[in-house]
């Protein structure tokens, strides 16, 4: 569905509930409390879902084992200062799945089945008009078409200390990741580019074959480790319900040692995570001169550690609060593209005392490109001065504020600034100005 349509449905929605054709009370109302003077609009800016419980249905079938999930978000985006050229882009990704619980279902202890498609659509900015090779909006990608993004198993033993995934699904899932992540809009925070960019690390909504298996050594500490399949393949247009195998190269062997401790008399939320991967897979030699015989190597590898640590707590017993992150990780520059990457960034989660909802972040990103490739440019322009772009690293800062308008409506202005795009001096610094929307259906 596109983005006007479902404007459309939602303002269809907003004039029938004004005018009362959809009378939902609230659960939790009492007898005694007098009647809001439009429930069926109170009842629908109160609830979780943009299209509501379906007069009890959605919840039905979730006390059945049945949870249905859907959302839409959009991220459009601006440079009016800087870059190749001025423009603007907007993009879009709708999802829909379900989680069927297989206990509630047939009496499968602690199983589920986890299903999702997705649709994308719209233009990169910053393919179109910036010419970073990080997105400034991060669900652009993936073939921009609709696909089966995850059918996948998911198992708990042994007392809930193992747990296993298998199936049709992502490394991003559970590897190199954090929902911090993603209260922002590029790409550089959300969408593990550190790994994603040097190796085959599948990222949602781009699945393939694999398995996980995660073991919690405490209440704080973890270890897991995955195999998944490497097909470049899979990212193609025409390729959403690929399920095949023919363009493999190889596995991506992730692993990752977490702790979650919670510190001090307040409980103080943190998330630490080590981790490295590697990629079976042949892949073009980064030293390989221009214009020459383009070399192979075998495997690629890195290492990544991130951090995410609660400051403190405006309100006990919440999320409300300041959170810091930093992020690092290191690839082999002969096979890597980014050789070194750093981040590091503050989240602000309920701004206002009435605005529990709301966040603020404000987080920079560095992107250092292979040292074995910026060698061979180096090289080629010695023998010919100019014939090739020098690149170096690429930096980019967001700033945004996520206004929570209800439990299922979300806006989130922000500004970015993209220093030296694609690593060169030759692009002009590029300001971004973005929004994006996010409903849940």
């Amino acid at each position: 569905m596109s983005g006007r349509r479902l404007i459309r449905a939602a303002a269809v929605a907003l004039w029938c509930a004004c005018l009362g054709v959809t009378p939902l009370q609230s659960r939790s109302a009492r007898a005694d409390e007098p009647a809001p003077r439009n429930p069926g609009l109170s009842s629908w800016l109160r609830g979780q879902y943009m299209t509501g419980d379906w007069d009890g249905t959605r919840g039905d079938l979730e006390a059945k084992g049945i949870a249905l999930r859907g959302h839409h978000i959009s991220e459009s985006a601006a440079n009016p200062i800087g870059g190749l050229k001025q423009g603007a882009a907007y993009t879009e990704q709708v999802d829909a799945g379900a989680d069927f619980d297989l206990e509630k279902l047939i009496g499968w202890p602690k199983a589920k089945l986890h299903v999702t498609f997705t649709q994308r659509a719209g233009q990169s900015l910053a393919a179109n008009a910036i010419g970073s090779f990080i997105s400034v909006q991060e669900i652009y990608g993936a073939g921009q078409n609709v696909r089966l993004a995850e059918l996948s198993y998911e198992q708990l033993l042994l007392q809930d200390r193992l747990r296993i995934k298998l199936g049709w699904l992502h490394a991003s899932d559970d590897f190199a990741t954090s929902p911090i992540y993603c209260y922002f809009q590029n790409n550089g925070f959300c969408g593990q580019i550190a790994i994603v960019v040097n190796s085959g690390f599948t990222i949602y909504p781009t699945g393939s074959w694999g398995g996980m298996a995660k073991v919690s050594l405490s209440d704080e500490v973890y270890v897991q480790s995955g195999v998944y399949e490497v097909n470049p393949t899979l990212a193609a247009p025409a390729n959403g319900f690929k399920l095949g195998i023919s363009g493999a190269t190889g596995v991506i062997m992730p692993a990752q040692l977490g702790w979650q401790p919670r510190l001090g008399t307040a409980g103080l939320k943190g998330h630490y995570r080590l981790g490295g991967y590697y990629d079976t897979s042949d892949v073009p030699y980064l030293g390989s001169p221009p214009g020459g015989l383009q070399a192979s190597a075998r495997g690629r590898w890195g290492f990544y550690g991130q951090a995410d640590q609660m400051i403190y707590r405006t309100a006990p017993g919440t999320d409300r609060g300041l959170t810091a992150f930093a992020v690092i990780a290191y690839a082999a520059p002969d096979t890597a593209m980014l050789e070194y990457i750093g981040q590091l960034g503050l989240l602000l989660r309920g701004t206002f005392a009435e605005r529990e909802g709301d966040s603020i972040g404000l987080a920079v990103s560095y992107s250092k490109v292979s040292s074995t490739l910026v060698a061979v440019q180096n090289a080629a322009n010695a023998v010919a001065p100019g014939s090739v772009g020098v690149q170096s690293a690429e930096t980019t800062i967001e700033l945004n504020y996520r206004a929570q308008l209800t439990p299922w409506f979300s806006l989130m202005p922000n500004v970015q600034y993209v220093i030296r795009p694609n690593g060169v001096t030759t692009i002009p610094n590029a300001l971004v100005l973005g929004l994006q929307v996010r409903l849940t259906f």
